[in-house]
C-alpha cells in the first residue's frame, strides 16, 4: 500500500485546508452555542469543488475515488473547528447525493445532484422514525399507490440537515409482503410545500448540524420523483450507508488529528511542579494511547478506502473501521478532557466540545452495536 499523496491529492487537500483558515472557523463557538447552521459556510465549502469530488463531471463532479474523496474530508476535519458542518458535508454526500447518482435517472440527476454539489440545494436523508431505529424493517410511514404517483402518510425523527434542505429523500413501505423487501425511496421538494418539519432538536453535539422530525401528511407525490424501482429502498440505503460509514470515518481520523495536535502542544506548555506535564507518566500514557488509536484508525481509513477503489470493500469492512474510528474518537476525548483538566472542562475550551461533538459518533450512521452485528458475518474472512 502506497501512503504517498498524488500532486492532485496535496492540492485538493491543502485547498480544504485553506478554506478553514479562512472562511470555516469563525464564530464556532457561538454558533454551537446558539445552534446556527451557517449556510455561508456551506456555500465556501461547496464552491472548493469538495461536494463532488466522487461524482460525475457531467453534474459538477470530479470523478475521484473513495481515498481521495476520504483525504479531503480528513483534511477539512483536521482544520476545520465546526464539526457539525463537517458531519453535515458527510451525511449529504453519502446519504443524499449517492443514492441519486447511483439509481437515479438523468432527470433527476440533473434537477437534483447537479444543485446539491454546487451548493445551491441542501439534502437530507429521512428513514428514522419514532419506533423504528436500527430496525428499518419496524417502519410505518406507508405509500399508496395512485395512478398519477403516489400518497406518503407518517412521521419521520432524527433526520439531519431537514430543516435546511430544499429536497428530502424519503424512505416509506408498501402495503403487504415482506417488511425489508416493501419499501421505496422517494424525493420530496420543499418548494412544494410537500412535508412539515416537527420538533427541532436541541443537540448536546453538532449543534450546527440542524434535526428535526419531519411530517408527513397525505403528501401526493409524482411517479417521476420514485428514485430507482419501486421495493428497491433497502438497497437504496444500504449502498447510501457503505458510502457514509467510510466519510464519517474520515472525518473521525481528522477531528482525531486536530484534537490529538492541540493536546499534545497544551501538554508542553502546561507547567506543574516546575515542569511540562507531558513528562509525568499519567500524561504521557494518556497521550500514547491517543497517538496509538489515530494511527490504527488512519490505517484501517487507508486499506477500507483503497479496498473499496479496487472493488473488494463489503459493509462488514465499512463497519469494522467505523466502529474503531467512533470508539477511537469517544477514547480521545475523554483523554483530552483529563490531560486539560479543568481548562478541558470550561465552555468554549476545545476539549469540551470535541467531548460533546464525539459522542453521537457512536451513534449516527448505525449504532456501535449494530456495527458489531453487520461485523458478524466478515469474522471469518481469511482465516476460514
Amino acid at each position: 500500500m502506497d501512503f504517498s499523496y498524488t500532486v492532485e491529492q496535496l492540492q485538493i487537500c491543502g485547498l480544504m485546508e485553506e478554506c478553514c483558515e479562512r472562511y470555516l472557523n469563525d464564530g464556532v463557538y457561538a454558533d454551537d452555542e446558539s445552534g446556527t447552521f451557517r449556510r455561508d459556510k456551506w456555500s465556501r465549502l461547496a464552491g472548493t469543488g469538495l461536494l463532488g469530488l466522487p461524482f460525475p463531471a457531467a453534474y459538477g463532479g470530479a470523478e475521484q475515488g473513495m481515498l481521495t474523496t476520504a483525504l479531503a474530508i480528513r483534511s477539512l476535519a483536521r482544520r476545520c473547528q465546526d464539526e457539525g458542518l463537517v458531519f453535515s458535508v458527510c451525511a449529504q454526500m453519502s446519504a443524499a447525493q449517492v443514492p441519486l447518482w447511483v439509481y437515479g435517472s438523468e432527470e433527476q440527476q440533473a434537477g437534483y445532484l447537479a444543485p446539491l454539489i454546487d451548493g445551491r440545494f441542501i439534502g437530507s436523508s429521512v428513514i428514522t422514525e419514532p419506533g423504528a431505529g436500527s430496525d428499518s424493517s419496524a417502519m410505518t410511514t406507508s405509500v399508496e399507490k395512485e395512478p398519477e404517483g403516489y400518497i406518503l402518510n407518517g412521521i419521520k425523527t432524527f433526520a439531519t440537515l431537514a430543516p435546511e434542505s430544499d429536497i428530502l429523500l424519503v424512505y416509506g413501505k408498501h402495503a403487504g409482503g415482506l417488511p425489508m423487501l416493501d419499501v421505496s425511496a422517494f424525493i420530496l421538494e420543499a418548494r412544494q410545500q410537500e412535508y412539515e418539519i416537527g420538533q427541532v432538536f436541541e443537540k448536546m453535539g453538532l449543534r450546527t448540524s440542524p434535526m428535526s422530525e419531519v411530517l408527513l401528511n397525505h403528501t401526493r407525490i409524482p411517479a417521476h420523483r420514485l428514485l430507482g424501482r419501486e421495493r428497491q429502498g433497502m438497497g437504496i440505503f444500504f449502498k447510501a450507508m457503505l458510502w457514509e460509514r467510510i466519510i464519517v470515518s474520515a472525518y473521525h481520523v481528522g477531528a482525531m488529528e486536530q484534537q490529538y495536535e492541540q493536546t499534545y502542544q497544551y501538554a508542553g506548555q502546561r507547567k506543574q511542579f516546575g515542569q511540562a506535564i507531558r513528562s509525568f507518566e499519567g500524561v504521557y500514557d494518556k497521550l500514547v494511547q491517543m497517538r496509538i488509536r489515530l494511527e490504527t484508525s488512519t490505517l484501517m481509513l487507508y486499506k477500507v478506502c483503497e479496498d473499496f477503489d479496487q472493488g473488494r470493500c463489503g459493509m462488514h469492512s465499512a463497519s469494522m473501521l467505523k466502529l474503531h474510528t467512533s470508539e477511537s474518537k469517544v477514547q480521545n476525548s475523554l483523554a483530552a478532557v483529563q490531560i486539560w483538566g479543568a481548562y478541558g472542562y470550561v465552555k468554549e475550551s476545545p476539549p469540551e466540545k470535541q467531548m460533546r461533538d464525539s459522542l453521537a459518533s457512536k451513534l449516527y450512521s448505525g449504532t456501535s452495536e449494530m456495527q458489531k452485528k453487520i461485523m458478524l458475518e466478515g469474522l471469518g474472512e481469511g482465516y476460514e
